[in-house]
């Protein structure tokens, strides 16, 4: 009696099977989004550096880094609710609590996954 490790497969059933692996692999090398767009890589390193503010507890830092994504924001480089998002980091931040502001941002950026924390 043939196990499940060594029994043939069904009549049509490889097919199928093929099928939905062919087209996985060639999404995953086209890349889901492609290469980021430079908006999202500008957007990506005003965050990056408040993040490395917020890490370091610099306070002159933090002012440097909010005012250049409020900048980015009013020029819509940086969409609201990202700006949102962001904001209550920096609020964190001011507040002196470094560890929330830490943790959230953190949290902000996993969000984006695989894609690193290229972001709109």
């Amino acid at each position: 009696m043939p196990t499940p490790t060594n029994r043939p497969p069904l009549p049509g059933t490889r097919r199928p099977f093929l099928s939905s692996l062919l087209v996985g692999l060639a999404t995953t090398l086209a890349g889901c989004g492609g290469e980021p767009t430079q908006r999202e890589v500008q957007n990506a390193r005003a965050f990056e550096a408040l993040l490395t503010a917020v890490s370091l507890k610099n306070e002159k830092e933090l002012e440097r880094d909010a005012k250049l994504i409020e900048k980015r924001h009013a020029s819509g480089e940086l969409s609201d609710e990202n700006h949102r998002e962001i904001e209550k980091i920096i609020e964190k931040a001011r507040a002196k609590d470094w560890a929330g502001a830490e943790k959230q941002a953190y949290e902000f950026r996993a969000q984006f996954g695989d894609q690193g924390s290229y972001f709109k």
